[in-house]
């Protein structure tokens, strides 16, 4: 049985000075030019946009409203605007699990040992907010690791960061896809930055958990599949995303460039904190803004490749990253650590550490992950 989070023993790792040094410097512990002027802030499907001030942005954060910063993605909202230029594209899922060989390889190989030799470091940044040094220093970290990753394996895939109107990146890794159905591509993907609930970019954020977890999680999936020679016939993405916190700046903007090049995106399987569970170990599924067919698949993969079950729960409106690709008109997914969408109570403060997640549980996320790799990535048209 998993050990529960106060059984969980932590990491001996010593960050380096990278993330040690320097942190408390005047320009690492301010805001950036994104709030120099009025943000257009969506609280609501029914609610119309607003122009706000960043005082009035940190009043619905303090008081847990959860908002969609459109300012720079308001196409991807405009219900008349047709992006693509072309025929709506319908993605297939695979309606029955043909690949456990692989799947059951990949997970063999899976181990918790990455979690705390790169949430260590990760957390050691004061915090990872999008809109200052902090958050540009953090996603540049992040993507030496995934670089390092795949230099280590010799494998033939591409790392980039994706860049933002503030200073944190989002981090593409990418698996081209082998074939005729190399132009579709899947999503694997968490969010990388961290806030404090009361002062954003001043107040310590360790994010462990929300997202250093799902952070984590996809990245030992990644690794495990590039170890193994993972070799897809879609292609298959691995996103880390800035600025969730900020209002799902980084992955709008992602959906929407996208959705602007007219991309053929199967669907998107995103983790928003994997680590805290509480009362009833469970794999939560998040039932809104998400589709049934990508919520079907997912709890079949993770009956079938993790020992957890599944538990269907509503997040509400911009609860992540998942919530972009919906808009966009894309199938998307979302696993969440439990069924309990507020039972972790220390995220969004200092208390948000390494020692207070458990790694077994984080383990059978990697495992969803891989399998959603595989089952979706192996599928396709030209698939038998």
């Amino acid at each position: 049985a998993a050990a529960s989070p106060s059984q969980q023993r932590p990491f001996a790792h010593h960050p380096p000075a990278a993330a040690r040094g320097d942190i408390k410097t005047s320009g690492e512990f301010q805001p950036g030019s994104l709030y120099h002027s009025q943000r257009l802030i969506k609280v609501s499907e029914a609610a119309r946009p607003r122009w706000m001030e960043l005082a009035d942005i940190l009043v619905l954060r303090r008081a847990g409203v959860k908002f969609m910063d459109i300012t720079d993605a308001k196409e991807l909202h405009s219900k008349s605007a047709s992006l693509d230029g072309g025929a709506q594209y319908s993605s297939r899922l695979p309606t029955k699990l043909v690949h456990g060989k692989e799947v059951g390889g990949a997970i063999d190989a899976l181990s918790t040992k990455l979690y705390g030799d790169v949430l260590r470091p990760f957390t050691a940044f004061h915090n990872r907010y999008y809109d200052s040094e902090n958050g540009r220093k953090s996603s540049q970290w992040l993507q030496g690791q995934i670089e390092g990753l795949v230099s280590g394996a010799g494998a033939n895939v591409s790392v980039s960061a994706f860049s933002h109107r503030f200073p944190q990146s989002s981090v593409i890794a990418r698996f081209e896809g082998q074939g005729a159905d190399a132009e579709e591509t899947v999503v694997v993907s968490a969010h990388q930055d961290s806030v404090n609930q009361w002062l954003p970019w001043f107040g310590r954020a360790n994010g462990a958990d929300d997202d250093g977890s799902g952070t984590v999680t996809i990245l030992e999936a990644f690794r495990v599949l590039l170890g193994r020679g993972y070799a897809p016939r879609r292609s298959v993405e691995f996103h880390w995303y800035a600025g969730e916190e900020g209002g799902l700046l980084g992955s709008q903007d992602v959906a929407l460039s996208y959705k602007k090049a007219g991309r053929k995106v199967v669907g998107n399987l995103h983790f928003d904190m994997t680590g805290f569970w509480r009362n009833n170990e469970v794999i939560g599924l998040v039932s809104d803004h998400t589709d049934p067919e990508s919520r079907a698949l997912v709890k079949s993969l993770a009956e079938t490749y993790t020992r957890l079950k599944t538990k269907e729960f509503a997040c509400g409106y911009a609860c992540s990253d998942h919530a972009s690709w919906n808009t966009a008109g894309y199938r998307s997914a979302m696993a969440f650590e439990s069924q309990e969408l507020e039972g972790n109570t220390n995220i969004h403060s200092p208390r948000d550490t390494v020692e207070t997640l458990d790694f077994d549980h984080m383990l059978e996320f990697s495992k969803l992950a891989v399998a959603f790799a595989y089952e979706v990535g192996y599928d396709g048209n030209s698939a038998n």
